[in-house]
């Protein structure tokens, strides 16, 4: 096995600040309203990107071992907070960089590595509090749809996510799906949906459109797997002495013999059946998509690992909607008969779950369960030229509906860097009563960190930073630059903000994980390494 290499200080801090930069540079010139783009050769074709987090994810390795290190490290911080946020990769790299960068200078100067560690972390809760204490909330369609531009900078774009978020809410079903033209355009519909279609093409009733549709329909949901038609026989005969005429089953699977009966016509001229599954789900999350189609029906699942059957059903157990849909491929409940109280319960406790977790696949879990017990769905569909083009807005959709839910969480900050700037004062304001050496070297190295976003917006729309920042030193509030007219306004009247949790996130990840790195003391490389495609 080759020997691996190893590099001790000074050349660890070294190696690491060039591998930092190295991706910053890329990433950085795509900050703020008049970005610059980077160009990645992506399975022999050339991708002109905007967007950091994307980016960082398409550079899977420097050339030079050493370097790379600091790369990667990096690189997984931005790809994180683009899949948590939508937004921010940008910000967090230009922070961590600084952070990185004055932290090192200060270890050279004679600070302890650890202490330092300590106390940026330490200050990062106020931090944290001082950045998003003046967060308003978005209440006007025309501040969502802002607030998306400044995000996707695709005026249609913004106007349809806008739109879509200011009806449904926060947590609002929003699906995007590829377009057939060359521009945009968004469906809502009423109700929740899930995937799994019907088992059976007979059951659909809707001309070419294969969609078959029930009116106050009953509605059971059940683990059971239907292999012989015996099984279904006492399920039929208690729905029609229950007056059932038309009714929704949800099974885990049915046998052809099974769907039989449904289909006699003895039986479907007097209950009409629509039989559908639940694709897609694990195990665990199968029973609470049933739960919840239960809570939203007023209905109760039948399990069979609870040594239910079909033959043990009550009437009781049907839930209720009035209409229902289904198609081969999606089936949907719309005003479904559920006891209000426990659905707003429900809910309540979703919305904490999302709030208290920082797994992003437990938040988009909970997220498509807030969705279908909200009942309401937007479908958005993203047009474009080419395949590419349609991927590359996708995408883009993607990331600002995700801002914008952060947005309706959290509310927004004033924007164009002003309110990171904002908090150098409150880092300086007591520096001199700081003793210790790496207490006041915390508060320099935060205070020079937050003004680099600001600083490589101007430079990104072509204006001098040193200038504009010495006449945003005299104004006070969020009064801020406009880079698109050119002058020093309002941010908040000029509708130019930041969302709150985008930017405190971007300052956490980068706070944390800059402070780890100045720790590193040794880099042991291996000779052939593992690439791993995935931060």
């Amino acid at each position: 096995m080759p020997t691996p290499k190893v590099i001790n200080p000074p050349g660890t801090q070294q190696a690491l600040r060039r591998g930092i930069s190295t991706l910053v540079k890329a990433i950085a010139p795509t900050l703020g309203p008049l970005p610059r783009r980077s160009v990645a050769e992506n399975l022999n074709k050339l991708e002109l990107l905007d967007d950091g987090g994307l980016i960082a994810r398409r550079i899977i390795a420097l050339p030079e071992p050493e370097d790379d290190v600091g790369a990667m490290l990096l690189r997984q911080v931005l790809w994180k907070a683009r899949q948590h946020m939508g937004d921010g990769a940008a910000t967090a790299a230009l922070l961590y960089q600084k952070i990185f960068t004055e932290g090192a200078r200060f270890i050279a100067a004679g600070a302890d590595p650890m202490r330092l560690r300590a106390r940026l972390l330490a200050l990062l809760p106020a931090l944290s509090q001082h950045l998003t204490a003046d967060a308003r909330q978005l209440r006007a369609e025309s501040e969502l749809q802002a607030l998306a531009f400044s995000v996707c900078y695709d005026e249609e774009m913004a106007a349809i996510l806008g739109e879509a978020l200011h009806t449904l809410g926060q947590f609002a079903q929003v699906d995007v799906r590829e377009g057939h033209g060359r521009g945009m355009a968004c469906n809502f519909v009423e109700g929740s949906y899930w995937p799994g279609g019907a088992q059976s093409k007979e059951m659909l009733r809707g001309g070419h459109r294969l969609v078959a549709e029930l009116h106050d329909a009953a509605i059971l949901v059940t683990d059971m797997e239907i292999e012989e038609p015996g099984e279904l026989v006492p399920l039929m005969q208690l729905a029609l002495r229950s007056g059932v005429k038309q009714l929704l089953l949800i099974v885990d699977s049915i046998s052809d013999k099974g769907l039989a009966v449904a289909l006699d016509k003895r039986v479907s001229d007097r209950i009409r059946t629509v039989i559908v599954k639940l694709d897609g789900y694990h195990p665990g999350e199968l029973s609470l998509a049933q739960e919840d189609i239960a809570l939203l029906t007023g209905g109760r699942p039948i399990l069979q690992k609870a040594g239910e059957t079909l033959a043990t059903v009550k009437e009781r157990d049907f839930g209720w909607a009035r209409w229902v849909w289904a198609d081969d491929k999606n089936f949907g409940i719309a005003s479904g008969k559920g006891d209000p109280a426990l659905l707003r319960e429900s809910v309540r406790r979703l919305r904490a779950a999302y709030t208290d977790t920082d797994d992003d696949e437990a938040r988009e879990r909970i997220l498509r369960r807030l969705g279908a017990l909200n009942g309401g769905l937007a479908t958005v569909y993203v047009g474009g030229i080419a395949k590419d083009e349609i991927r590359q807005r996708k995408e883009l959709a993607e990331r600002a509906i995700r801002a914008l839910r952060g947005a309706a969480s959290g509310g927004v900050i004033a924007g164009g860097g002003v309110a990171l700037l904002r908090c150098k004062a409150w880092l300086l304001h007591d520096l001199d009563s700081q003793d210790e050496l790496e207490s006041r070297a915390a508060r320099l190295i935060l205070a020079e960190a937050v003004e680099a976003p600001i600083r490589q917006l101007l430079e990104n729309a072509g204006y001098d930073p040193g200038e504009v920042l010495a006449q945003l030193s005299v104004c006070a509030g969020d009064r801020g630059f406009d880079v698109m007219k050119g002058e020093i306004v309002d941010m908040a009247q000029a509708g130019i903000v930041d969302v709150a949790q985008v930017q405190a996130e971007a300052l956490r990840r980068a706070v944390a994980s800059a402070a780890l790195a100045l720790t590193i003391e040794v880099l042991v490389l291996h000779r052939d390494p593992e690439t791993m495609t995935e931060p």
